[in-house]
């Protein structure tokens, strides 16, 4: 979402805001960089519009308590956010999350997320840098197919040392078991939907319009949707609010 940046698509996020009051979904899933951070690139903050980091935060908890107030969020850290850049990422700390609504559930990064029976693996996808880097064919515009890369090694991120720092502990969080009915990543800011062995891969785009960094890498972002599942089908619908 990266709010607080001079690129965050406020207009359009007020259109999904409206759009859920009719018929709102159960659950809202937000897998990363619900702000944009500070200092987490040079010159960032000639890019920002809120420059400080718990009024980041504020403003996004006030779009948080817009939305309706029967629908569960869950949301979960990014590299922009103020935790940690060595995944497994933890929750958000507190001291940040003051104003964030009730409905409003904080998890890891990853996280297994169970959802009537449903399970969801949502994962940032800062790794998708390296696995792009090394292997042949990859792209940022193919997002799915990096989901599929995942789910073939059974993990989330499995090149080690290159740009992904991983935090050593004594269990690998990172790997992918049980094998979960949905995949849900982020980071890249480019929507991608693929299904790999019945498991379904969602990469959710972004809520930011192209970075002056992102014209540099050629990376053209598919802002502005949402992607709505049916916990019973598992079958995908994306809506576009641009």
């Amino acid at each position: 979402m990266h709010v607080g940046s001079n690129t965050f698509l406020e207009k359009e996020w007020n259109r999904f805001s409206d759009w859920l009051q009719d018929d709102p979904p159960g659950y809202l899933l937000i897998a990363g960089d619900l702000v944009d951070g500070i200092g987490v690139f040079p010159g960032q903050e000639q890019e920002l519009k809120i420059k400080n980091i718990y009024e980041q935060y504020d403003c996004f908890a006030g779009m948080l308590r817009n939305l309706p107030s029967r629908m569960q969020i869950v949301v979960a850290p990014g590299n922009h956010d103020v935790v940690r850049g060595a995944e497994p990422q933890p929750v958000i700390p507190e001291q940040f999350t003051t104003k964030f609504p009730k409905n409003c559930t904080l998890v890891e990064n990853p996280a297994l997320v169970n959802l009537q029976g449903v399970r969801i693996l949502m994962y940032h996808g800062r790794s998708i840098d390296d696995m792009i880097g090394l292997i042949p064919g990859a792209s940022y515009d193919k997002s799915g197919k990096m989901m599929e890369e995942m789910l073939q090694r059974r993990h989330l991120a499995p090149a080690y040392g290159r740009k992904t720092p991983i935090a050593p502990g004594r269990l690998d969080r990172m790997i992918i078991d049980p094998v979960p009915e949905i995949l849900h990543t982020g980071h890249v800011h480019i929507r991608g939907i693929t299904t790999y062995r019945g498991v379904l891969g969602i990469n959710a785009g972004t809520w930011q319009s192209q970075t002056a960094f992102q014209k540099q890498m050629n990376v053209n972002p598919t802002p502005a949707q949402a992607v709505v599942v049916d916990l019973q089908t598992l079958l995908p619908e994306t809506f576009t609010f641009a």
